[in-house]
């Protein structure tokens, strides 16, 4: 019978300790204690010294404005586990600031946006810039749309005008008709895109839409103010998403939000266009 190999390691409390730090095999106490000491004052300057924040490249505005509405894309399930991965190691070393903070909103609401594609069974291919929403087809089984939670189950508008799948991810019904309502050449579908997730205009840290709970949850959803303050027309009405969002605005001591006291930046004057405008969802 051959010899059994024993694996040796440094302990732990050896990681800082250089040659003449090594306390093993000292047998007096005063000398080990002293060596000890040392690597402990070596680790807690080493503790002290600023961190670096590196962000995942993911994390850059030019990419999530091209993955959010590309839902099971290689790129979007990259961003979401790399994202993760960065947020949880910078709670664990306890050096979130309000930059990584911002970071986490906007990755919510694609998180959300996307989870919500995956309920309605949209792939990447379904969300393709030139794709219409399957919600029109008269293929569609009564049973799909009854499995769908209440929030995303679709609108008499939604199933009979057509549009882009990307309106059908919202879980707050009156966002999707006031979308509707409008010609899809009436405003920039792509910026409307990146404004809910906060960058551009309004990425000052008021902007975008901050989602709380689960992604088809409308209860858990919230828009700010600079959000209402450039696009009033498409919240306007919405009375469970004012609820909501004046909701979690008093958890925060601030004041409660009218969608009433913004000028319709839209006027809704355009007629309906069903013709497909090929640049829809793509990014500029």
């Amino acid at each position: 019978m051959s010899a059994q190999q024993i694996p040796l390691h440094l302990m732990p409390q050896q990681l800082q300790a250089g040659d003449r730090d090594d306390w093993t095999g000292i047998t007096d106490p005063k000398e080990r204690k002293k060596l000890q000491d040392r690597v402990n004052q070596r680790a807690r300057r080493q503790r002290k010294k600023p961190k670096l924040l590196v962000y995942p490249t993911p994390c850059r505005p030019a990419r999530l404005s091209f993955t959010a509405c590309q839902p099971d894309s290689m790129e979007t399930q990259q961003f979401i586990s790399q994202f993760s991965s960065w947020i949880s190691q910078q709670y664990q070393q306890r050096c979130l600031d309000t930059e990584p903070l911002l970071g986490l909103v906007q990755f919510n609401i694609t998180r959300s946006l996307v989870a919500n594609a995956q309920i309605l069974g949209y792939t990447s291919e379904r969300m393709a810039p030139s794709a219409r929403s399957p919600l029109t087809s008269l293929q569609i089984s009564e049973s799909y749309f009854h499995a769908l939670p209440a929030s995303l189950q679709p609108t008499a508008l939604q199933r009979s005008v057509h549009h882009h799948p990307w309106i059908d991810l919202l879980p707050v019904a009156e966002l999707r008709n006031n979308l509707l309502r409008q010609s899809e050449t009436a405003y920039d579908a792509a910026q409307l895109c990146r404004d809910m997730r906060g960058f551009q205009v309004v990425n000052s840290g008021r902007g975008g839409v901050i989602v709380w709970g689960e992604p088809w949850d409308p209860h858990g959803w919230e828009v700010t103010e600079a959000f209402v303050q450039k696009w009033p027309w498409v919240v306007r009405g919405s009375h469970s998403l004012l609820q909501s969002t004046n909701y979690w605005r008093a958890q925060r001591g601030e004041p409660t939000l009218s969608f009433q006291s913004y000028p319709a930046a839209n006027g809704g004057a355009h007629p309906r266009v069903y013709e497909l405008d090929e640049h829809l969802g793509s990014p500029p």
